[in-house]
């Protein structure tokens, strides 16, 4: 049995405690002035990973989701600041995985190496950047700003906030968003060197990649105490990230022979995390191969191909009936505008693809996909709050978002950009 507390430290310990009691309570008193809580009404809301909710409400707070549900079952806290939507609807911001215009154009493509596993976009972001500003204006709130795909690793990719106008901190959300790899047509070299032919092409990839697999596995062995400590490569730094599967591969893929070797080397004989991307023309007559595998495709610009019956095929609705059900979509932006990715999915669901799939595609998907689910692509609880407000259905191009948060803030409001 525990001997009772003397009366003078029973005192003491009685009035530490009500001192921490009260110290708590001014630490959340002063969280509450400095982050007030934000109730946005609305008379719908689309989840993206979750039924909609019709008269709902989202709790916001210091850039998060405290709650969101129907307005019957979700108090509002009496402190809370309403900001009463009315008729409009929330939905997720949209997330692009295949982004080219952070930068201010022009010097995403170093040509003069085939293999450039070293570099990364996140030296060219370009916060000023009116790309940054219009995707926004178009609900994507969120891109990986990619390399471009004139050599077969084109460097790294970095993950982004669309927060136009401010400081690249304030944009970053992870600085190694993906590896840019290039397979096919755009890569293949003109200036008489190995990598004019696919064959050439595969034969440099496979030694770097197998370079970088083995010097990853050498230092898991030296912090492991099961090996000798590996000579530091600044070249294979970035890439020893990819085989300890903390940053995914993007692999832009076009044509059905490409998508099967793409699926073959980082699948079959790479294990690392990867997304094909593009997959169009006829990279969908290889779909079923792709679902064998599990494949994850994110696709785009192109929303259709012809068959060869001369008849629209959408590119999308083929993929998933064929099993690819871990589905993106893109913009490839500037190749279709990076405001305009609302409109990929709108083509995607007039060609065939069923409509809560293009919605997840352009949220909860990409975001599962690079590894950023647990932050944003779905309006739950603990996530960022990203979000925009439009008169209707998000997907439709006649609703443009008439307002665009980033982590609660107000990003965009329709009439910003004309």
């Amino acid at each position: 049995m525990a001997l009772p507390a003397p009366p003078r430290l029973a005192a003491k310990l009685l009035l530490w405690g009500a001192s921490a009691s009260l110290l708590a309570a001014q630490h959340a008193a002063a969280d509450q002035r400095a982050h007030p809580i934000t109730a946005h009404l609305a008379a719908r809301i689309l989840p993206a990973d979750a039924p909609p909710i019709d008269t709902g409400v989202l709790l916001e707070q210091g850039g998060k989701i405290l709650a969101v549900g129907p307005r019957s079952s979700t108090p509002i806290p009496k402190d809370a600041k309403v900001q009463d939507h009315g008729n409009l609807w929330l939905c997720p911001g949209f997330v692009d995985l295949h982004h080219h215009v952070s930068g201010g154009g022009g010097d995403i493509n170093d040509m003069v190496a085939p293999l450039n596993a070293e570099m990364r976009t996140l030296d060219v972001v370009k916060p000023s950047e009116e790309s940054i500003r219009r995707a926004a204006a178009g609900g994507v709130t969120t891109t990986l700003f990619i390399p471009g795909s004139g050599t077969n690793i084109g460097g790294f990719g970095v993950l982004l906030k669309m927060r136009w106008g401010g400081s690249l901190e304030a944009m970053v959300i992870r600085e190694l968003g993906a590896m840019k790899v290039a397979q096919g047509f755009n890569p293949e070299r003109r200036s008489g060197d190995l990598g004019l032919s696919r064959m050439g092409s595969s034969e440099l990839l496979v030694q770097l990649l197998e370079r970088g697999r083995d010097y990853a596995a050498a230092w898991r062995a030296f912090a492991a105490g099961t090996g000798d400590k590996p000579k530091f490569d600044a070249s294979l730094e970035q890439l020893r990230l990819v085989f300890d599967k903390t940053v995914p591969v993007l692999i832009h893929t076009a044509g059905a022979r490409d998508c099967i070797a793409t699926a073959r080397m980082f699948q079959d004989v790479f294990d690392v995390r990867m997304v094909l991307s593009h997959g169009c023309f006829d990279g969908w007559v290889a779909a079923t191969a792709l679902a064998k595998r599990q494949t994850p495709v994110n696709l785009g610009p192109r929303m259709y191909e012809f068959d060869k019956y001369g008849r629209f095929q959408g590119t999308c609705q083929a993929y998933w009936d064929a099993g690819c059900h871990d589905m993106s979509i893109n913009t490839d932006a500037p190749v279709v505008a990076a405001e305009e990715l609302q409109l990929q999915a709108a083509m995607a669901i007039r060609l065939g693809l069923d409509y809560e799939v293009a919605l997840r595609g352009l949220t909860i998907q990409p975001a599962q996909q690079i590894g950023i689910a647990d932050r944003t692509g779905s309006l739950a609880v603990g996530k960022d709050a990203d979000f925009q407000v439009t008169r209707g259905d998000p997907l439709d191009p006649r609703n443009p978002p008439e307002l665009v948060y980033i982590e609660g803030t107000l990003v965009h409001r329709l009439g910003d950009i004309r």
